[in-house]
């Protein structure tokens, strides 16, 4: 973009799949003379997020400065880290003109459809595929009232589990963990491959990850922590794992993940070891993924889970 023209994009760094919002452009011509532009404002991803936006198509002064609201509507989940601003700038009397594109860090991450939570039962398993699934016990669970331990409060704790000897001696307030009664973690395990390191274009698999984004904000709010495993391409066991700290954090979890291969044995375990202290495993597949990674995943729990 020639010096003379100056560029901003407002927009709000999480918008929601299916929800309007608001995207301003400003355009100021530094230069003395007037301007015919054209001005187009996009995001790159590896699918369109939302459809582009001809922002302003008119003529701007010298030295002046003008802006254009539209409101858009996400039209799919994922992440975008830059959106692409194109000028195109129309000579006198239309005989000529010039396209200028330029990249603006402001990145976008479009969240999961709302809809509906899931009613899960700790110590279940459930595999979701769209609005399909199944459930089972988690092989090793905890489910009786055997004292497991001793823990710090959490929020929805009852004052009844209150270890007030712990209390006095540690100054800390901390609750007895009984197996009947343990708030144990939701851990949600993504198994739903792109073909060829791309993103997964399946209806199903947005239903399900929609789903588990709203029973994992649910328990949240119910003060369950959560576990987020999904095994991206050349990436650690590390990098697969989340536990993510609030509720924006864990909503970022669901609108950028995209899986590419299947998840390793060091956070199968992982997830696993979260669900056989009286949590609760939920499998987010696609129609598409493959029977191999499903059955691996059910002998991991016991059979725990069936396939949709």
């Amino acid at each position: 973009i020639p010096a003379r023209f100056e560029i901003g994009v407002e927009v709000p760094a999480r918008v929601r799949v299916g929800e309007p919002f608001d995207t301003t452009v400003r355009l100021t011509n530094r230069g003395g003379h007037r301007r015919d532009v054209v001005v187009r404002q996009r995001w790159r991803s590896p699918r369109p997020l939302v459809c582009e936006m001809v922002a302003f198509a008119g003529v701007v002064n010298g030295h002046a400065q003008t802006a254009a609201t539209a409101l858009r509507t996400p039209i799919a989940r994922g992440a975008a880290e830059t959106c692409e601003v194109e000028i195109e700038v129309n000579g006198p009397f239309g005989f000529f003109s010039r396209t200028m594109t330029h990249a603006i860090r402001r990145g976008l991450v479009s969240l999961p459809r709302a809809t509906a939570p899931l009613e899960f039962i700790a110590g279940q398993a459930f595999l979701l595929a769209g609005q399909d699934f199944r459930a089972g016990a988690v092989a090793g669970s905890t489910t009786d009232d055997d004292v497991r331990g001793v823990r710090d409060w959490r929020t929805g704790d009852q004052i009844s589990q209150v270890h007030w000897r712990s209390v006095v001696r540690t100054g800390r307030m901390t609750v007895v963990e009984r197996g009947g009664h343990s708030r144990g973690t939701l851990t949600i395990v993504v198994v739903a491959p792109g073909k060829r390191g791309r993103p997964v274009k399946d209806a199903t698999f947005e239903a399900a990850l929609a789903t588990a984004a709203a029973t994992a904000v649910t328990a949240r709010r119910h003060g369950i922590p959560t576990c987020f495993v999904a095994q991206a391409r050349n990436s650690g066991a590390a990098s697969g794992v989340a536990h993510p700290t609030d509720e924006v954090s864990l909503l970022e979890c669901f609108g950028r993940v995209a899986v590419a291969a299947p998840a390793g044995d060091a956070l199968l375990e992982h997830a696993l070891s979260h669900a056989a202290r009286g949590g609760t495993l939920l499998v987010v597949a696609s129609r598409a993924t493959p029977d191999a990674w499903r059955a691996r995943l059910c002998t991991a729990a016991a059979a725990a889970c069936v396939v949709a």
